[in-house]
């Protein structure tokens, strides 16, 4: 009955726990909205160090030192696929809050991560979604290289996205060093090939880093600038008919934030910069 009631319970929680704005940027910080609702599944193995088997977690340092930083990316915190003391093939998923999709053009995911061999031993990262909360996962893409720095996933597509749509981190151990992931992003992304060779238009912004103003270039009209933190709060809002636009930032505390441009084509597009 208890099992039951805590199954309810956590589907609840997630079917409620709509992701709407976007982009949006877990950060797995305390200050964001969302870290809190991210929940591990336990899927097979066992950990001596962590209760019931379950690996995932926020943390201020990853399970195992890595010979640069144990720290996260950026900030105090970060997502940990804990690998001590576990049994080879240990596999558990870190699954997102529900996010809202139906009107996010080619979504697309990046993060930062780390997975770094262990003499010749290597933990996977494997990236899933599903359209609702009781729908069947499906594999997207598998990171199973060595990579023992922070580095950028590079964009991945999210397919078939809908109303109720989740991602999951799912870590496999094997005997590498800890697994970890941090400032993750989901965003509106490119038009397919088709249509981006029939409607391409390039934008620049400069200087970046910049501690003033955001200078904007673009081969179409803009029609409208976003800027948003890495909560994926909207801080800045401008409208526009010009190709050229500056916009002043220095009001803004130092830190990245996300750009996003629509022209008059109605292509959006999206660059990070950085406020000194």
């Amino acid at each position: 009955m208890r099992k039951a009631l805590l199954f309810f319970t956590i589907a609840t929680f997630l079917s409620n726990a709509q992701v709407t704005s976007f982009p949006w940027t877990e950060t797995f910080e305390d200050t964001s909205p969302t870290s809190a609702q991210w929940v591990c599944q336990y899927i097979s193995g066992t950990n001596s160090s962590v209760t019931s088997g379950i690996f995932w977690s926020i943390k201020a340092t990853t399970s195992v030192g890595y010979f640069s930083s144990s720290g996260p990316y950026q900030g105090a915190k970060m997502a940990v696929f804990d690998t001590r003391s576990h049994s080879r093939d240990g596999i558990a998923k870190f699954i997102s809050p529900v996010m809202d999709l139906s009107g996010v053009s080619n979504p697309k995911l990046d993060f930062y991560y780390r997975n770094m061999l262990w003499g010749s031993d290597q933990n996977e990262l494997k990236i899933y979604y599903r359209t609702s909360t009781t729908g069947t996962w499906t594999l997207i893409t598998t990171f199973n290289t060595n990579v023992a720095t922070w580095t950028n996933s590079t964009e991945i597509t999210l397919p078939n996205p809908s109303a109720t749509y989740q991602i999951a981190l799912e870590g496999v151990a094997k005997y590498g060093y800890g697994l970890d992931v941090d400032n993750l992003i989901v965003k509106s992304g490119t038009l397919s090939t088709s249509e981006s060779d029939k409607h391409k238009t390039a934008f620049k912004i400069y200087p970046n880093p910049t501690s003033d103003y955001v200078n904007i270039t673009s081969e179409k009209t803009i029609s409208e600038v976003s800027i948003f933190d890495l909560t994926g709060k909207q801080i800045n809002y401008t409208k526009g008919d010009h190709t050229e636009i500056k916009i002043p930032v220095h009001q803004l505390p130092s830190g990245t934030y996300i750009i996003q441009l629509k022209n008059s084509a109605g292509i959006l597009n999206s660059q990070k910069f950085i406020k000194k």
